[in-house]
């Protein structure tokens, strides 16, 4: 028992411990296994960002997808490759009887008017690169702070448990409830993280993890001081009730 408990500590603080590491000597690797919930995420945000302008007609369309935007750049520019203002003019002078000249200063306005619109494509497009850019960066840059801090925090809590259990070896029976309760949130985000990526750096950077989360740490600690500190007593008192519940006969006492 003693064995398995500080085999617990051990491992949950190196696993721990080394993805903290990494996460400082290949900060790359983060952005890797993320990127497809980086690109989720700028998505969402890019569209809040969007639906929330209050900008003109023209300013709104800035904000619309840009493989949109590039297919409508693409059309306005096979319209002129098509001499398409030309036509138009060719079609009003005959419907209206204006003559060549007019007929040019038509052409000629409305060739203005489909560069004009490219030219805005072109700037609509850029601002909308550099607003991706700076997401990606925001994105990125509080992911790994968030994750750090998941990481770090774990890496304490189970090198808590291996100094209590080597400081305290009579609590070794009264440590296996908090031991277990680290294992199992351990096993859990594992399982998250191997099973779909993308639902667990949703959960790390929405916050869904919280103040659950540091309240169920906490509760884990408590349990950590009451060993350290007040011999177990709590503890124990939560262990005979759980052994009693399942209708064991065995108990513990407080060390």
């Amino acid at each position: 028992m003693k064995i398995s408990l500080r085999l617990i500590g051990i491992i949950g603080l190196t696993f721990f411990f080394a993805l903290l590491m990494l996460t400082y000597g290949v900060p790359k690797a983060v952005e890797e296994s993320a990127k497809g919930f980086v690109k989720k995420q700028i998505e969402i945000e890019v569209r809040d960002t969007y639906q929330a302008s209050r900008a003109s007609s023209l300013e709104d369309k800035a904000w619309v997808i840009a493989n949109k935007l590039g297919y409508e750049e693409q059309e306005l520019r096979r319209d002129l490759e098509n001499q398409l203002p030309e036509k138009i003019a060719e079609i009003i002078a005959a419907m209206c009887g204006y003559d060549c000249e007019r007929k040019r200063s038509i052409a000629r306005s409305m060739t203005s008017g489909y560069v004009e619109r490219i030219a805005d494509i072109s700037i609509a497009q850029h601002n909308l690169g550099d607003m991706v850019k700076g997401k990606y960066v925001e994105i990125v840059s509080a992911l790994k702070a968030d994750l750090r801090i998941f990481l770090g925090v774990n890496s304490i809590m189970f090198l808590l448990l291996l100094l209590v259990s080597l400081l305290k070896p009579r609590a070794i029976e009264h440590l296996f409830l908090p031991g277990m309760l680290l294992l199992l949130s351990t096993v859990a985000a594992s399982a998250i993280y191997l099973f779909g990526q993308d639902w667990f750096y949703t959960i790390l950077y929405n916050d869904y993890l919280g103040y659950g989360y540091l309240a169920y740490l906490a509760v884990i600690f408590a349990f950590l001081l009451d060993v350290v500190f007040n011999s177990a007593r709590i503890t124990t008192d939560i262990i005979n009730a759980i052994l009693e519940a399942v209708g064991s006969a065995l108990s513990v006492a407080p060390c």
